[in-house]
């Protein structure tokens, strides 16, 4: 799913959400951090407008701190603010943790914040990065903040939406410390293959988080994104199936997981010569070589069914769109791989699997696309 980031410049009146800030600029009044409508709404939730009253003009929001530097998680309960046509994030002044008690002194007008708001129609949390270029952890991220987005910022304007795979795109390329809260962005998939089972992903989390760990809700979050990413990979083949089917490049097909949610595979397929296949849709919003997680049942089926058993890999899954590939006859490969699960000790089993994508024969990539088809319905 379509990840909420915004990259938010702070200005001085940002600042005196924090009580060290809010106590040394004179003539402050504001304790909020300002949000733009036109990207908090217009951009972000765009029902969002319809649904605040007068009688209901704020939302309560979990709001997680990382930040500035290396600093971990600063858990507080915040809220955010309608006030006229502005929108805020609210509440009381923000003291530094007791241990870390002036944690946001450093903080300068300027300065960096990137804030994922989570929540469909409406936000019920936040995390927020804090960067400060007075801090030497933070000062090459502020440097490649400005030579991108310089000219997006003015003083009327100190907000922009940013895309997901553009901040992975910065920010994987300048060397940040392992533990920096940063990687948090850049290894959105690693925490969701690690809330999936993935063995790869908690390895990577274990080395990279030593100090702060993964919160429940971080956890939680990453587990339903996965998700809901694979129902919407789903999606988005019975569609594109649908389309191959009117095109008659296959006969036939049925959404089997719909309507059968333990089933070992998602569709049965019949292709123009009337041969049946089995397909498995394996979904990510990231990128093609992560791993790929296998049940199983599934793998029973790949190697026991009467049937081809094909799996297809969609990566980079939006609302919209999709990259898909395909891995079609695995039949051998899963006889090869049960032959390692029936030599373990009695009562031990074996749940799921993780694969990487460069094990399997994949074909070339289709691109997917239904995003005219979308704005014509809405027109």
């Amino acid at each position: 799913m379509k990840r909420k980031l915004v990259l938010k410049r702070l200005s001085a009146s940002d600042l005196t959400l924090f009580e060290y800030h809010y106590r040394n600029t004179a003539g402050a009044k504001q304790k909020a951090i300002n949000l733009d409508a036109a990207v908090f709404v217009q951009s972000l939730y765009p029902g969002l407008a319809e649904t605040i009253s007068y009688a209901r003009n704020r939302i309560p929001l979990n709001l997680s701190i990382y930040g500035p530097g290396g600093a971990g998680l600063h858990n507080l309960q915040r809220k955010i603010l309608k006030q006229q046509k502005n929108w805020r994030l609210n509440g009381e002044l923000i003291y530094g943790p007791p241990d870390e008690i002036e944690r946001y002194n450093i903080l300068s007008k300027g300065d960096y914040a990137i804030l994922e708001f989570s929540g469909d129609t409406e936000p019920y949390a936040a995390s927020l990065y804090l960067i400060a270029r007075a801090l030497p952890e933070d000062a090459k991220i502020c440097q490649v903040l400005e030579d991108k987005y310089a000219n997006t910022f003015s003083n009327r304007k100190g907000m922009e939406a940013i895309s997901a795979n553009e901040f992975m795109q910065i920010f994987s390329g300048i060397g940040l410390s392992e533990n920096h809260p940063l990687l948090d962005i850049i290894d959105q998939d690693t925490l969701e293959d690690a809330a999936v089972g993935g063995f790869e992903g908690f390895r990577k989390l274990k080395k990279r988080r030593q100090t702060r760990g993964v919160s429940q809700e971080e956890f939680d979050k990453a587990k339903r994104s996965a998700e809901l990413v694979g129902r919407l990979g789903e999606e988005i083949l019975n569609v594109w199936f649908e389309m191959e089917k009117q095109a008659n490049r296959i006969k036939d097909y049925q959404w089997t997981s719909g309507e059968n949610a333990i089933a070992p595979y998602d569709f049965e397929l019949v292709d123009n010569g009337g041969l049946i296949r089995t397909i498995d849709a394996k979904s990510t919003a990231g990128d093609f070589k992560n791993p790929i997680h296998i049940s199983i049942g599934e793998l029973y089926e790949m190697s026991d069914g009467k049937v081809p058993y094909d799996l297809y890999r969609l990566y980079m899954v939006t609302e919209t769109s999709a990259r898909l590939r395909i891995a079609t006859g695995l039949k051998e490969t899963a006889v090869e791989l049960m032959k390692y699960f029936t030599e373990l000790p009695d009562g031990i089993t074996v749940d799921n699997i993780s694969v990487s994508p460069k094990v399997l024969n994949f074909e070339q990539e289709i691109q997917i696309d239904f995003s005219d088809i979308y704005d014509n319905d809405n027109d």
